[in-house]
């Protein structure tokens, strides 16, 4: 009797499984099966993964501080407006570019006593546009308002008069790279006015 009770009991319990099972995988309100929409989920990351995303960004600033070949730290800023952040993604990396716009850029290249005082020389930038990717460190700009200053002290002055300037002009294309540990700069066709002797600082 008690043997008899539990092949039915058992038979109950299959029955039940097996129409749980169905229910599960073969039926679902919106007329797809769950293994579908199970399939759908996983491939959708997949897809999305082709796309780069892209993220907008209001007053954005950047603070680098990096040692130079005497250990000093040097104070380098770089701020703007707005920004376009884009992610791209490379199998299982992501690579991250940001578009600068309205950039103004202080790099602080050297600090020094003179006449007993501390002296930092400081190479500014503007431009409309410019590009810093976060992999390799490399920033890029086009069309670039470029000016050279030596003033006193050492805390890095991002209020500077472009007449006070002992170099300035325009380049067609600047680029710098942080990648070695030490700011790498270039420009290309730098038309530059520079300042008479006789004009204090």
């Amino acid at each position: 009797m008690i043997k008899q009770a539990t092949i039915i009991a058992f038979f109950i319990l299959v029955l039940f499984t097996g129409g749980i099972l169905f229910q599960a995988f073969y039926s679902s309100e919106e007329g797809g099966s769950i293994e579908e929409m199970l399939t759908q989920e996983i491939s959708m990351p997949k897809h999305e993964e082709k796309f780069p995303n892209k993220q907008m960004r209001k007053g954005v600033a950047k603070d680098l501080w990096i040692s130079n070949k005497d250990h000093v730290r040097l104070h380098h800023h770089i701020e703007s407006p707005r920004s376009i952040l884009t992610a791209i993604p490379h199998g299982n990396r992501v690579e991250l570019i940001e578009q600068m716009i309205g950039m103004k850029c202080f790099f602080q290249e050297k600090l020094e006593k003179g006449e007993g005082k501390p002296m930092q020389q400081i190479r500014y930038l503007q431009s409309g546009e410019g590009t810093y990717r976060y992999t390799d460190h490399f920033f890029d700009a086009h069309s670039v308002f470029l000016a050279l200053y030596r003033v006193p002290g050492e805390a890095l002055v991002t209020h500077l008069d472009t007449d006070d300037a002992y170099l300035k002009g325009i380049a067609e294309e600047v680029s710098l790279s942080f990648s070695n540990g030490t700011p790498n700069f270039h420009a290309e066709k730098f038309k530059a006015q520079i300042r008479p002797q006789g004009k204090a600082l």
